[in-house]
Order: structure tokens, then C-alpha cells, then sequence
């Protein structure tokens, strides 16, 4: 064997040795954090479904929105989006809250609606309020 291919085969086993250290790594820290993640998830169930019981479908948006422009991360929009689909649950209807909310399925429709419904909520071009007017097609279109 050449002495540039040992050279390769080397670099390649020591980025694989790397990738499984990584894994082990990753797998290890959630395994040590999942019990905080569960309790945390069940507490901000328990809240949002609080929180819709004393309002309706366009007061839990409306507090989902405002959510979302406090905290834009990553895990501040998986919170949101969780916030509002169990708040939306747990509220009381609001009239006209489903009305012309597209079907999932319809994506060119559904991304023009989400789109206006973001510039309107003083949102453009933002991913996040994207994806709670996301889980507002699912409610809609989950309680038909």
C-alpha cells in the first residue's frame, strides 16, 4: 500500500472514530436531560391548556404571536407552536377563526395565506409566525 492511500485510510477511520464519539456523546447528553425535558414539556402542557381554558382560539394566537416576537429561537418556536396547538384545544371557538384557513394540503395556498396573515401580524418573511399559522391549519382542519 502507497504510502498516500495509508495516509487517506487514516484520515477516514479517524472522522469515523470522531462521528461515533459524536453520536455517543449526543445520545448520552439526552439520555442525562430527558427527564428535565419531560417535566418542562408537562408544565408548559399544563399551562397552555390553562391558559386556553380561560380564553378563545383568536386570544391563544394572539398570545402565541406575542410569544413569538419575545423569543425567536429555535426552541422558543417549537415552544410556541406547542403553546398554540394545546391552548387552540382547550379554548372556546372563536367565530370565524377557520374561515378561509387552506387546507395543509394545498401548498401554494397555504403558503400565500400564511405568508398574509404574517405580514398582517407585523411578521414578514418570518419562518416562525409561518409555522404557528401552521398549527392554525391543523386545528381548523383537525376539528372538521
Amino acid at each position: 500500500m502507497s504510502k498516500t492511500w495509508a495516509i487517506v485510510l487514516s484520515i477516514i477511520g479517524g472522522l469515523f472514530l470522531l462521528g461515533i464519539i459524536a453520536v455517543a456523546g449526543a445520545a448520552y447528553w439526552v439520555y442525562h436531560n430527558k427527564d428535565r425535558w419531560v417535566q418542562s414539556a408537562k408544565q408548559f402542557a399544563k399551562e397552555a391548556e390553562e391558559f386556553g381554558a380561560k380564553t378563545n382560539n383568536a386570544g391563544c394566537l394572539e398570545e402565541a404571536l406575542s410569544r413569538h416576537k419575545r423569543d425567536k429561537s429555535f426552541t422558543g418556536r417549537i415552544s410556541t407552536q406547542g403553546f398554540l396547538t394545546v391552548c387552540l384545544q382547550a379554548s372556546e371557538p372563536s367565530p370565524g377563526f377557520c374561515d378561509g384557513v387552506p387546507p395543509q394540503n394545498e401548498i401554494l395556498k397555504s403558503a400565500n395565506w400564511a405568508l398574509k396573515k404574517c405580514a398582517d401580524a407585523g411578521l414578514q418573511n418570518d419562518q416562525g409566525c409561518q409555522q404557528i399559522f401552521g398549527a392554525v391549519q391543523g386545528y381548523c382542519h383537525r376539528s372538521k
